[in-house]
């Protein structure tokens, strides 16, 4: 009798590593899978290094997002940074977002960024509010900046209530593309959240832009703002 031949399943070397995975436990083939396959298998990071109260502000309808501050990194040209972590924040429809540009900073406080760790002028928020009618300010610090590959962003942020001045919502973190719990995060952004302008294109090439990853970045950060309904 002769035996019946079939087409090997082009599935089948997924099927086979996915296997392996799950019987080694190895990070290794894990990794070997993800770049190979251009997949997302593993832990995600998650923000976590965060505080926030209980409840936002109700009256915390319009936040104006003042120039990031680079710190050390204030040689470098980070518009295309700044813009991705305004649109990012503008995506989560938490609440209107308006953009303060450097120049108007200049104007009116004679400086053109201020950090989210320094003491801020009496009159800034007030100043703001009467200008623009804004009921709150956020502040973006970059405290990590790598350029090159595994390419690597820390930000610390912070929510002040425009009434009070108190800090309603912060947080803190490092993104660094070299732990595999953040690349596979990062991919993952852009398979499902992000538009990718060549659909062809591996989601690795995410960890090697850096204005690419700060979108993700911000994403992630912004993913931790809580509204009392959420």
């Amino acid at each position: 009798m002769k035996r019946s031949s079939r087409p090997i399943a082009t599935g089948l070397p997924i099927l086979v590593a996915a296997l392996t995975i799950f019987l080694s436990g190895c990070g290794t083939v894990v990794n070997r899978v993800n770049s190979q396959y251009d997949t997302t298998i593993g832990k995600k990071r998650k923000t976590t290094n965060v505080y926030q109260r209980s409840v936002l502000p109700e009256n915390l309808k319009r936040v104006a997002v003042l120039p990031m501050h680079k710190g050390s990194y204030g040689h470098l040209e980070m518009d295309l940074i700044e813009e991705n972590f305004r649109l990012e924040l503008v995506k989560r429809n938490l609440f209107e977002v308006v953009k303060v540009s450097p120049e108007t900073m200049k104007e009116m406080f004679s400086k053109e960024r201020y950090s989210s760790v320094e003491y801020l002028p009496t009159q800034l928020i007030a100043n703001l509010h009467s200008s623009i009618a804004i009921d709150g300010i956020l502040l973006l610090d970059v405290s990590y900046f790598n350029a090159y590959q595994p390419v690597g962003l820390g930000i610390r942020a912070k929510l002040l209530d425009g009434n009070t001045g108190e800090v309603v919502w912060a947080a803190d973190e490092v993104f660094d593309a070299s732990n595999p719990e953040v690349s596979n995060a990062a991919r993952k952004y852009y398979k499902t959240e992000s538009i990718i302008p060549y659909p062809l294109q591996s989601t690795q090439t995410v960890l090697h832009s850096p204005n690419r990853f700060s979108k993700y970045v911000a994403n992630s950060l912004f993913s931790a703002i809580y509204l009392q309904n959420n």
